[in-house]
């Protein structure tokens, strides 16, 4: 065996006594302070955190990351200030307050790994208040959570309800300004009116066409008429025999005229062609000159009517552009109107269907066995502990005595050599 080792053994054994005695010593108040100490019961819930609605067919990793939120939910003072209340833990024989209650961690709030559930556990000196607060406070919770959602949801029908009164005034407002519109515009009529004048350029323009037309064909007439006028005299000149006429023709033989061939009168009659020339030339020149005053009455109206039609068609163009941007907006506000009022009558599901519920799981029921070790246990780990800290306290002391004397010895060594060298030098 080695020399260092037996000589700890035996030091050892020189302090056995001492160190026998302090582990039992140990030992015993391990156990007195175990009997002293009030029990400690632990009571456990879960919540459970629901799924939410729109993403329950498509998991999302991204909500287990946001599950850690419910903790301060859970564990958050106005919740244990309310059970401390509840159950009267601010008064004898406990004296709680949030502080101290914090102090002693009397409440563990934690999110179980890839899951859903909370884990509330509760250590408190008695088992029964144990059960009471940890099912309190879930169901606190839970509560918490749901007057949460129902705010939201009261918050988001008000928002949407706002939206909706907006959206309606919007979609009267434009409602109104559309049949002022319609009523100002008279769009009807204008376009009754500019079918007319279209009409009228039509007709005006095919009168110019014929007129130009028939026009050369009328001055033709009228020139061949004067050169024919001109050339048939105004009178014509008639020989007449008296034999021609009956009672000439006996008065001639009663006068006793044998030969009648000399008796004859000549007559000076007005030429009817000439009449009916003239009277054709008449017509024809007032045809001319019909024509000619009707090309340019038309001629001059046509203008006009294409300014009147130029400008009813501007005007027509225009009022078309601002009722159809009229319609649109009436569109768009009936529109929003209608989405505001379908997402105002779907806003408590909407965001029921974006919300997480709560719900407890497995309430807390009441502790039969306290937490921790028996206080026989617990002597004997303290006794185990004390027996290696007063051993190696022992082996220190020793060792520290040990260095000391060998300190001592080797400047009594180092003293006796100087003496003898000194008496060697004399």
């Amino acid at each position: 065996m080695d020399q260092r080792l037996r000589r700890r053994l035996q030091n050892l054994r020189r302090h056995g006594r001492w160190i026998i005695g302090g582990t039992l010593l140990c030992m015993l108040a391990a156990f007195i302070i175990s009997h002293a100490r009030p029990k400690i019961y632990a009571a456990t819930t879960y919540l459970l955190v629901g799924e939410s609605k729109i993403s329950a067919t498509s998991p999302n990793p991204f909500e287990y990351s946001l599950l850690p939120t419910y903790v301060p939910l859970v564990d958050s003072d106005a919740l244990i200030a309310q059970a401390l209340h509840q159950f009267h833990l601010g008064e004898a024989p406990y004296h709680l307050t949030l502080h101290r209650f914090r102090a002693k961690g009397y409440l563990d709030v934690q999110v179980l790994k890839s899951t859903r559930l909370v884990e509330i556990d509760v250590q408190f000196p008695d088992a029964q208040l144990a059960a009471n607060l940890a099912n309190y406070i879930a169901r606190s919770a839970v509560e918490l959570n749901e007057q949460a959602n129902m705010l939201e949801t009261t918050t988001a029908q008000k928002f949407l309800k706002d939206r909706l009164d907006q959206a309606a005034a919007r979609l009267a407002e434009v409602e109104a300004s559309r049949l002022a519109l319609q009523k100002r515009a008279q769009i009807e009529n204008k376009e009754t009116q500019l079918e007319i004048l279209l009409d009228e350029k039509t007709q005006v323009s095919k009168q110019i066409e014929s007129l130009q037309l028939a026009l050369p064909q009328d001055d033709s007439t009228v020139k061949s008429l004067e050169q024919s006028l001109s050339k048939e005299p105004q009178t014509l000149q008639l020989k007449k025999s008296v034999t021609s006429d009956r009672f000439l023709e006996r008065e001639a033989e009663r006068l006793g005229a044998n030969n009648t061939d000399g008796l004859s009168e000549t007559e000076e009659i007005l030429n009817a062609t000439h009449g009916e020339l003239r009277r054709k030339l008449a017509d024809s020149a007032a045809q001319v000159a019909g024509e000619r005053e009707a090309i340019g009455a038309a001629t001059g109206r046509l203008p006009q009517v294409n300014r009147q039609i130029n400008d009813l068609l501007a005007e027509v163009t225009e009022l078309r552009s601002e009722i159809a941007r009229s319609n649109q907006d009436f569109k768009l506000a009936g529109d929003a109107y209608e989405s505001a009022s379908r997402d105002y009558r779907n806003a408590s599901v909407t965001v029921t269907s974006r919300s997480q519920d709560l719900r407890q799981v497995a309430p807390a029921l009441i502790p039969e066995q306290p937490v921790g070790l028996g206080a026989l246990l617990n002597a004997i780990l303290v006794g185990m502990l004390g027996l290696v800290l007063l051993s190696g306290a022992a082996l220190g002391l020793e060792s520290l005595l040990e260095m000391q004397s060998e300190s001592f010895h080797i400047a009594a060594e180092e003293e006796s050599e100087s003496v003898a060298a000194h008496k060697v030098l004399t």
